[in-house]
């Protein structure tokens, strides 16, 4: 009977991990990229992201995310025009899981997906939307924009990332696996003094 109320929570916690992943784009694109990026909000510190897949292909995002100075110094192409076209500022290099990247290109993806006409509203713009800043103010820009966040400062539970999940979870499920194990030695052992 306890075991199965254990395998229960044991999948409820896997539904609530798996619901968590599927949702973790935004968070991961506003804790890593955010500071110098938008999608179709125009260029930040580093350019608009909104269409980022259609310009270049997943597996040079991937090795771009991670190093993209070793990409400028090794000559790409598609690298140096992209560091030259942003001022020459380099973008950091981005201690992200591949998993985690393509995350956080979904979100990039349905962010800048085009709304139908029917379902788009006027919004009113932002005070951070209607001055675009440009050049050095850039950088200024970029850095109140980290401060301001780091002063909300995310919840622990949102500034987790995919692989802290998982190793939470596989945690919670060794000490389920422990304590299964202690029942079933502390049973048999209460068998065998009867017997004796």
């Amino acid at each position: 009977m306890k075991t199965k109320h254990i395998i229960a929570a044991v999948a409820l916690v896997a539904i609530s991990f798996a619901k968590t992943y599927a949702q973790d784009g935004g968070t991961l694109f506003r804790t890593n990229c955010g500071a110098c990026h938008t999608v179709g909000k125009g260029k930040l510190v580093g350019p608009d992201l909104k269409g980022v897949q259609d310009r270049h292909t997943e597996e040079w995002i991937l090795k771009w995310v991670k190093g993209s100075q070793s990409m400028v110094k090794a000559g790409d192409k598609d690298a140096v025009k992209l560091f030259n076209d942003n001022s020459m500022i380099p973008m950091p290099d981005q201690a992200l899981a591949d998993n985690d990247i393509k995350t956080i290109l979904a979100f990039i993806k349905t962010e800048g997906a085009p709304v139908s006409a029917s379902a788009a509203t006027p919004a009113a713009p932002s005070t951070s939307a209607a001055v675009q800043p440009s050049g050095s103010d850039n950088i200024t820009a970029a850095t109140q924009k980290v401060a301001e966040d780091e002063k909300a400062g995310p919840s622990f539970i949102a500034s987790l990332g995919f692989t802290n999940y998982l190793v939470l979870f596989l945690i919670g499920l060794l000490l389920i696996v422990i304590w299964i194990l202690s029942l079933s030695v502390k049973t048999l052992t209460q068998e065998l003094k009867t017997r004796k």
